[in-house]
């Protein structure tokens, strides 16, 4: 299952574009701006279209401030505000062979417009699996730092579940940008008491623990899986690696937050199917993730994309980012540049690629302050010119920005004397 095609006109900063994606990973790169979280968002509204026929999940609608508009100058000191309509996001989702394709759209900015919906063969057949227990519900989730700011429900659902009770709880806050930490504590604290009281482990928790540990073998390149569990004494989530038992609130930020991820991302499947417990990890669905890149530490951006694929083989993940690590890491996954004009544009690979080809070539800037560049750039040019001491000069004006030690004034420094200068 993966998304193929999305449609998108008028929706936030985006006035018309279609985008093809492809199984596995797609990773969306372009300038600030441009149109990368809209783009997940818009996306979300689609995927949340799916759940519409789902007893007890709420959707997400295209609300007013999600209308694309412009702001148009009046007189001398006055704008107004025209909305562009309809706005329309329209998906295609391949299936077993099969194709869904889905459109919702609003007609107008006016308060009391609906969302409305064509097509609803996938919501009939969303409608039939989530009816059916012995069907693999395939998951669906949006995750974004940038963004947790902007969750609309503060207790993430916690009354609907419990209305609920049942696997489609997987579905509740699943594209709403962020997670519910305590929510997936309370549940591991839930699964230890009942693993506890039946003097067995619990299957759907072991599977949980399993893919945590699997993306941390992944992600650090450990030779072994680190044992996680949840401390009563210390009421939070620990790790164990050999000898040394490690709280999770320990780790650095980063890594925090990429365990936070992989951890909502387990538990919802452990809802959605815990009968599913011997592969669970292999579990289809789509996952978009924004700024991917956001907090992490060099050494995690190198890996992040590979310990995704190899904890989640079967998921499809639609990613921003703007870390050319990220970028040069990828060996086989799809690179979808969108420039200012809403241009779209599959690239190839730059897997292997250092990162100042990838800044040159794919992100289309330098790894270098401009001032910098063009300092560089002259002082290239007085040495072809001969122009020995108009090239030292320049050498001067360098070392003032950056110090005698940078390794661009040592190498100038020694060009120079290679060609003759003589202090």
């Amino acid at each position: 299952m993966y998304l193929k095609k999305i449609n998108i006109k008028n929706f936030k900063a985006i006035t018309n574009m279609e985008i093809d994606f492809t199984e596995g990973v797609n990773l969306l790169i372009g300038d600030n701006g441009v149109g990368k979280s809209s783009i997940l968002e818009a996306i979300a509204v689609a995927l949340f279209g799916m759940l519409k026929g789902i007893r007890g999940v709420p959707t997400k609608n295209i609300l007013q401030d999600d209308i694309h508009f412009t702001i148009e100058e009046k007189g001398d000191a006055s704008s107004a505000i025209r909305y562009w309509t309809p706005t329309e996001i329209a998906g295609t989702l391949e299936m077993q062979n099969e194709s869904y394709h889905w459109r919702r759209y609003r007609l107008n900015e006016d308060g009391k417009e609906r969302t409305k919906m064509d097509d609803d063969g996938i919501v009939k057949w969303m409608q039939h699996i989530s009816n059916h227990p012995e069907d693999s519900l395939p998951l669906l989730c949006f995750q974004s730092d940038a963004r947790v700011w902007q969750t609309r429900r503060g207790d993430f659902g916690k009354e609907l579940k419990k209305k609920l009770d049942d696997r489609r709880c997987g579905y509740i806050g699943c594209l709403d940008y962020s997670l519910d930490m305590k929510g997936i504590q309370a549940w591991c604290l839930k699964m230890e008491l009942t693993a506890f009281q039946k003097k067995k482990p619990i299957k759907e928790y072991e599977a949980f623990k399993n893919i945590v540990a699997c993306f941390m073998q992944q992600i650090s390149q450990l030779e072994e899986k680190p044992q996680i569990h949840y401390s009563s004494q210390l009421g939070e989530l620990v790790y164990q690696e050999k000898s040394q038992l490690m709280p999770i609130s320990y780790l650095s930020a980063g890594y925090q937050s990429l365990l936070w991820m992989v951890m909502n991302l387990a538990y919802r499947l452990a809802l959605l199917n815990p009968e599913s417990t011997d592969n669970l990890g292999e579990s289809e669905g789509i996952v978009l993730i924004d700024e991917i890149d956001m907090h992490l530490h060099p050494k995690w951006q190198w890996n992040i994309v590979d310990a995704l694929e190899r904890t989640f083989p079967n998921m499809q993940f639609i990613l921003a980012t703007h870390s050319p690590i990220v970028i040069s890491s990828c060996k086989n996954e799809h690179l979808i540049l969108i420039d200012e004009d809403e241009e779209v544009r599959y690239l190839a690979n730059a897997y292997g690629y250092s990162v100042q080809d990838v800044l040159n070539f794919r992100q289309g800037t330098t790894e270098k302050p401009e001032e910098i560049k063009k300092l560089s750039e002259q002082f290239e040019k007085a040495l072809d010119e001969d122009e020995l001491k108009e090239a030292k000069k320049t050498v001067g004006e360098m070392e003032i920005i950056l110090g005698t030690d940078h390794p661009d004034v040592r190498d100038a420094r020694e060009e120079l004397r290679l060609n003759g200068w003589k202090e």
